[in-house]
This record gives C-alpha cells, sequence and structure tokens, in this order.
C-alpha cells in the first residue's frame, strides 16, 4: 500500500534527502538543479519518493522529475499495461 503523493510529502522527502537546502524555498515548477542540487541529491529524492510514496520513477525517465511538479505529474500519469 502507498501513501498519496501530494506537494508538501515530496517537500518533506526533499528536506529529509537534502538538508542543507530549505524545500519550503523550491518553487513547484523549479529545477533542482536550477536551485542547487546535483546528480546524487536528484537520485536520492527519486529513491526516497518510491521508497515513501511506492512511485516507480524509471531512470530513463529521471530528467523529466527535475521539479516537485514534474514529480507529481509524473505520478499521476497513467500506467500503460505491459502486454
Amino acid at each position: 500500500m502507498s501513501v498519496k503523493l501530494t506537494e508538501q510529502g515530496v517537500r518533506e522527502v526533499i528536506s529529509s534527502v537534502v538538508e542543507r537546502i530549505s524545500s519550503d524555498d523550491l518553487g513547484a515548477s523549479e529545477d533542482f538543479y536550477d536551485f542547487g542540487f546535483d546528480s546524487l541529491d536528484h537520485a536520492q529524492i527519486l529513491m526516497r519518493i518510491e521508497e515513501v510514496f511506492g512511485v516507480l520513477i524509471a531512470e530513463d525517465d529521471f530528467d523529466a522529475c527535475r521539479s516537485i511538479g514534474a514529480i507529481i505529474d509524473y505520478a499521476a500519469r497513467p500506467i500503460e499495461p505491459a502486454c
């Protein structure tokens, strides 16, 4: 069972992963890299999103999930069946 992914929930994950930056100052559409995150921060945030919310973000899609809003949009997309 996964927890509903919300903007506040993503902010809490960011705060727990990247303690040196206040997620409250980060706009929902602001690119993580423009805000000072590096690729390791980005990967750790997305892995923690998966742990907390059960949202699997494929490595090929990491680059599309570079903001709070993009993560929420990604999680809300319809999932197509594999077969």
